[in-house]
């Protein structure tokens, strides 16, 4: 366990990543806050100092930031889907707002950031850190564009795979990430549809997401990263999903499905730089979303709350976008 007092803000703390991240930064001795504007939530309840604010207030995320050794940059509108409600809105908070804090944070800080293996778009091979990206969507535009003000700073880049499973306890779990959707309809439907199934997906669980970020904070690895335990295709993950729900039936249907990326990543970098392995399987994370959704912990999992762009086009439609 690290003895270090360093002081940690993560920016986008409340969320599904930021939660579990937050708790395994305090078990290993840092000083952490959170900066969040609640987006998702209507409360922070942790035990843990708390900045409410939005990643689009420069001087205010500037002024608390002074404070920090490391600003862990979370805060986004994350997906294809629900980045693409408003184009706009999420070239503000995607790119406009980090440029404008990279521009004007104290330097020497070191800076982490959350962008997406999404900026490949659809390629062939076996895609690296130097490969030729092609974003394909807003979301994976804006993420790209802002790894460049990040790189001016001491930073760590991670270009996170399709994130799966149970984050902390009380942040919300996402419910449009196909993992985690997949495991919610076998078992409250017995049934999964299969749009294509051929896709190529690099993929993470969210925990060993936030294990990652705790030795960026120690160790300070300067570049940028894929993050991913495996690739696997559509088709394999509805078959791992319903060999675990038992009685599952799999329709497969040959119609394009909307989601036109289609990749695999090679994270031999994050491999040789890092102590740290991803350890966390599919199997672990669908086990234990089975037992939450069996015994009814979450009332209804369909519920917009869990899913970014229905959530956000509800809120649009409500004349209460952010």
């Amino acid at each position: 366990m690290s003895t270090t007092k360093e002081k940690v803000l993560v920016v986008g703390g409340a969320g599904y990543i930021g939660g579990i991240t937050c708790d395994c930064l305090r078990r290993d001795g840092f000083d952490v806050a959170v900066y969040d504007t609640l987006l998702y939530e209507n409360r922070f309840l942790k035990d843990i100092p708390f900045f409410h604010g939005d990643v689009r207030d420069t001087e205010k995320l500037k002024t608390v930031a002074e404070d920090f050794d490391v600003v862990v940059l979370m805060a986004a509108l994350v997906g294809d889907p629900a980045c693409n409600i408003n184009p706009t809105l999420t070239e503000e908070i995607n790119h406009q707002a980090i440029k404008r804090f990279c521009e004007s944070v104290t330097p020497g800080k070191h800076i982490i950031f959350m962008s997406t293996c999404s900026v490949y778009g659809a390629q062939e091979g076996i895609l690296n850190e130097e490969s030729p990206v092609n974003p394909l969507s807003s979301y994976a535009s804006t993420k790209l564009v802002a790894e460049d003000y990040i790189r001016k700073h001491s930073h760590t880049i991670f270009r996170l795979g399709t994130v799966f499973g149970l984050g902390d306890e009380h942040s919300r779990i996402r419910m449009d990430l196909v993992v985690n959707l997949l495991t919610m309809r076998a078992v409250g439907l017995g049934e999964l549809t299969i749009y294509g199934g051929d896709q190529w997906r690099p993929i993470i669980a969210v925990r060993d997401i936030a294990e990652y970020v705790v030795e960026a904070c120690r160790d300070r690895h300067n570049g940028t990263f894929c993050l991913l335990k495996e690739n696997v295709n559509i088709r394999e993950l509805g078959e791992k999903v319903s060999k675990l729900v038992p009685g599952t039936k799999i329709k497969y249907t040959e119609i394009s499905f909307q989601d036109a990326r289609n990749y695999r990543v090679d994270n031999s970098k994050s491999m040789k730089v890092f102590k740290y392995r991803p350890v966390v399987t599919v199997e672990d994370e669908v086990e234990r979303m089975i037992k939450i959704f069996r015994e009814k912990r979450i009332e209804n999992p369909e519920d917009k709350l869990y899913n970014n762009s229905a959530f956000l086009r509800s809120k649009s439609e409500q004349n209460k976008f952010i």
